[in-house]
């Protein structure tokens, strides 16, 4: 998948947080500000979700990065401003 745009990318980043910790609905009770420990995510969950995004949007990010998005949202920015790989 190329990289889609920002509200594509929040979706998608949703979705897969949602299916990695067995919701249903794309976690739509947390906003797109509120931390994502929140919703019960920590750093592992949050590295192997990373993991699997970067390599459908065909991004690379730091470390650095991925650990300081604290919400859905800025973890979305992240991911859309990501290196081309």
């Amino acid at each position: 998948m190329s990289t889609g745009t920002d509200l594509e990318i929040l979706a998608l980043v949703r979705a897969r947080l949602a299916r990695r910790l067995g919701e249903d609905e794309a976690l739509s009770w947390l906003s797109d500000t509120e931390p994502l420990a929140e919703a019960g995510v920590d750093s592992v969950l949050l590295i192997g979700v990373v993991s699997e995004l970067e390599q459908e949007l065909g991004v690379a990010l730091g470390d650095d990065a991925v650990l300081e998005a604290a919400s859905i949202g800025s973890l979305a920015a992240v991911l859309s401003q990501g290196e081309r790989s």
